[in-house]
């Protein structure tokens, strides 16, 4: 991962390890409906939701530790 794309993922989520669990959770998700699809793509699932993440295409909620669902 490029330093830019570091920065561009901070500026979206300031916690880095929250931003690995976002992507990750939506890499997974990109990944089943490739699956699903069949399709066959040239990017990798992950590098697809770094890009989503960037360009503010994913939705996440960050809930507190101990807070009621």
């Amino acid at each position: 991962m490029h330093v830019k794309s570091l920065e561009q993922i901070l500026s979206q989520i300031e916690n880095r390890y929250e931003a690995i669990r976002v992507i990750a959770r939506e890499a997974r998700r990109i990944n089943t409906l490739i699956h699903l699809s069949g399709e066959e793509i040239e990017e990798k699932p992950t590098t697809i939701a770094i890009n989503r993440l960037i360009e503010g295409k994913v939705k996440y909620k960050y809930e507190e530790p101990g807070e009621e669902q």
